[in-house]
């Protein structure tokens, strides 16, 4: 049977058109275009009937189903019936100018067996009706995400927008220039190895015991000082010395027998003495490395060697190290401090400060969040230090001046823009060479992992078209973040900067609800991608607030040492301890403070929502646990209490 006998047979059935006779063509008639329009509306009303009908649990879910199963059934109508046209009228066609006996009006088809009839008929059926019409959608659906994201694309880059992956890769360093070209480093580099088929990809590291010297380079588990969760007893915020040098003795207790782990042992007396000489004397395990970064601190350049090329599977060994770091210098500080050593704790905590800095080049979102994580650390060192009355006025001024020239608006808004490029370029990935595996899009493999797992090619499971949709939808969602973050990150006029903020926070809050609430193919890396870093730009209001009110807190602590008193407004701080007074950042408005009986000061900021809470942090339940979103940002005071502190 030839595909023009079948398509002529189904024509001539009462079936084909809904046993409605006058509506079959007679052989002699032509397939008219009226007929083939008809034929593409039957189809595409009953595709959209089916989709309605499926879609009805779930109807704006699943709302893109119904223009699809449409399109589907629009191309399964164009392709059976402009085919039949063609064959019924070629038939037509021979009888007007005199019939075969095959072709007379009123012949009868010949009978078919199962091999020549049956079987070709489900052939025939499945290519017109099923695979033609697909790939035809598949091209359409390509055609189309192709335009629009060319679209897109032209319109970000003549707006000035670089988001090709090259624009967010730092420039290389010379080693005498960077801080990471020292030899503790050189542990953490690694190359990525693919056979030559391109299905297996190992990671080779210049030492294979790297995970070893990371966790050898870390504390143990401390004493309880988490801000966020239920404690047993009221705290003032202060480090518990005594806690931590019985965390070290508990910890070499039970240290494993480890040649190459040596991650919970430490040198520790026969006898337990002063905490903080017990303390200093544990951490010396770590004083050769923290010497090297000492040294390298001078230097101008942080470029530690990320393979930016892997895309989402970048490994970034450095975050942990570096934070390690920031958490050792800032307990040597506190050591030091107890001590009465301040000179050696105002070091270690600028050194805590350069260890943050050092990932002030790096343009990847975890870094920028990892450097304020950072700087929130070594932020309470100096905070313990003013509660503790340790600094003198030399010290403080130091820290005042650090804190009032630190600056975040920069680098988030680089970050973001990294993760637009990062975006747009994995999804190239997706598209032009295949994806190893999703994991690569929720976090990198296994470092000793040398299974590539099985390729997947889009263009096999839905069209490449919607991967470029899935593009055009998270550029689009990057911008919005990216807009929202040059708005509110503008350190003039503030009022105007974040109302601007706050209306494109709102539109960005819209848009990632009407997408992470579909289940659209279109936007599965939109809401895979983007709902996770939304809130970066409120973290870095935090962070921004909190370094103003660090400098205003160490002009506080100058002039408590020069007067013996805290001032009773901080406009008595100008312009002997401050030039001008930094404003609140998430306001423009001066910060909110007074002073206390207890000999202490209040000082807070609105916080993020836009509103004086008189300097309550969280809405604290009776246990302590926090409950809902920041309300105000209170800088820290010493009182005991169960309630949570900003750090």
């Amino acid at each position: 049977m030839s595909l023009t006998e079948y398509l002529l047979r189904r024509n001539e059935r009462p079936i084909t058109w809904c046993f409605v006779r006058a509506w079959i063509p007679r052989p002699a008639e032509r397939y008219s275009w009226l007929r083939l329009l008809c034929v593409i509306l039957g189809t595409t009303g009953f595709a959209s009937l089916v989709s309605v009908a499926l879609c009805t649990p779930f109807p704006s879910q699943l709302s893109w189903v119904v223009p699809t199963f449409a399109e589907l059934g629009a191309l399964v109508g164009l392709c059976w019936g402009l085919l039949s046209r063609v064959c019924w009228n070629q038939r037509a066609a021979r009888l007007a100018g005199g019939a075969t006996s095959a072709d007379a009006e009123g012949a009868s088809w010949p009978k078919r067996g199962f091999l020549n009839g049956i079987l070709p008929s489900i052939f025939y059926a499945i290519l017109v009706g099923f695979v033609t019409p697909v790939l035809l959608f598949h091209g359409i659906e390509n055609a189309r995400g192709a335009w629009a994201w060319h679209q897109t694309r032209t319109r970000l880059k003549a707006a000035g927008e670089c988001i090709d992956l090259a624009c967010v890769i730092p420039p290389p360093a010379r080693d005498e220039e960077n801080f990471f070209a020292t030899p503790f480093w050189t542990n953490f580099l690694y190359q990525r190895v693919t056979t030559p088929d391109g299905r297996n990809v190992s990671v080779r590291w210049n030492n294979p015991n790297h995970e070893e010297v990371s966790k050898n380079f870390s504390l143990p588990q401390g004493p309880v000082e988490a801000t966020r969760i239920k404690r047993d007893a009221p705290s003032d915020g202060r480090t518990d010395l005594a806690g931590w040098a019985l965390a070290f003795r508990s910890s070499n207790s039970n240290a494993p027998k480890s040649k190459t782990d040596t991650s919970a042992q430490f040198p520790v007396p026969p006898v337990p003495g002063d905490p903080a000489a017990d303390i200093l004397l544990a951490l010396s395990k770590f004083d050769p490395i923290l010497s090297e970064f000492s040294a390298a601190a001078a230097r101008p350049r942080n470029r530690y060697p990320v393979l930016y090329d892997d895309g989402f599977s970048t490994l970034l060994p450095h975050l942990a190290v570096t934070k390690s770091a920031v958490l050792i210098s800032r307990l040597r500080a506190l050591a030091k401090l107890s001590q009465g050593n301040t000179a050696g704790a105002t070091a270690d905590a600028l050194l805590g400060f350069r260890i943050s800095d050092s990932l002030t080049e790096d343009s990847l979102l975890i870094t920028e969040l990892v450097r304020y994580a950072c700087d929130a650390i070594t932020t309470r060192t100096v905070w313990e230090g003013m509660v503790g009355h340790r600094w003198n006025e030399a010290q403080l001024l130091q820290f005042q001046t650090l804190f009032s020239k630190r600056e975040y608006g920069t680098g988030i808004v680089r970050a973001l823009e990294a993760e637009r490029a990062y975006g747009i370029f994995e999804t190239e990935k997706i598209i032009h060479e295949g994806v190893e595996r999703w994991g690569q899009l929720t976090g990198p493999p296994e470092s000793g992992d040398t299974e590539s797992g099985r390729i997947l090619r889009p263009g096999s499971i839905m069209p490449v078209g919607w991967w470029r949709a899935n593009q055009v939808a998270l550029v689009e969602g990057y911008q919005r973040i990216i807009a929202t973050a040059r708005s509110s990150m503008m350190a003039e006029n503030r009022p105007k900067a974040l109302e601007e903020g706050r209306q494109r926070e709102k539109e960005v809050e819209q848009f990632l609800g009407e997408a992470v609430h579909t289940l659209s193919p279109k936007t599965v890396l939109l809401k895979l991608l983007l709902p996770a870093i939304s809130r970066a730009v409120v973290k870095t209001h935090r962070a921004q607030t909190v370094t103003r009110m660090a400098t205003i807190a160490c002009a506080l602590e100058r002039y408590r040492l020069a007067h013996g008193t805290y001032p009773a407004s901080l406009e008595d701080l100008v312009p002997g301890f401050l030039a001008t007074i930094p404003t609140d950042w998430m306001s423009g408005d001066p910060f909110h403070y007074r002073k206390t009986d207890d000999g202490w000061f209040r000082l807070w900021s609105i916080g993020p929502d836009g509103k004086d809470d008189g300097g309550a942090y969280l809405t604290v339940d009776k246990n302590g646990r926090a409950r809902g979103e920041d309300l105000d940002w209170p800088w820290p005071v010493p009182i005991k209490s169960l309630e949570p502190r900003l750090f």
